[in-house]
């Protein structure tokens, strides 16, 4: 809780730091090309960067959907594929199905970890 209030703290005096940096950029700009322009350009550098922050984020979140879509495919290809790639392997069909049982599980782990970091 305590560590909490201390970000939050932190990140007030940040914000607090960057206004005062906006409006000593705008001065700046206001004395060169006039209020006016200077609010334009502080409009079009903020846009700027919010498509550009919206272009990463859509592109991390594609990224992310396609991990797990191999991830999910893993998952169901692990089990139909298991006995037949068993069977090549293993003579004695009890010990085929332990081997089975457990590839499915190691592939269900290793889904959930995969979909975990996505």
């Amino acid at each position: 809780m305590f560590g909490a209030m201390i970000y939050a703290l932190a990140l007030l005096c940040l914000a607090c730091a960057f206004g005062f940096l906006v409006a000593a950029g705008h001065d700046m700009l206001a004395q060169t090309y006039g209020d006016t322009r200077a609010s334009l350009i502080f409009a079009a550098i903020f846009a700027a960067v919010g498509v550009v922050i919206m272009l990463v984020a859509a592109f991390i979140r594609a990224r992310a959907r396609n991990r797990r879509t191999a991830a999910t495919t893993a998952m169901m290809v692990a089990p139909v594929m298991a006995p037949s790639v068993i069977r090549t392997f293993v003579r004695h069909p009890g010990m085929s199905a332990g081997v089975v049982a457990g590839i499915v599980a190691l592939g269900a782990i290793l889904g959930r970890q995969w979909g975990k970091e996505s």
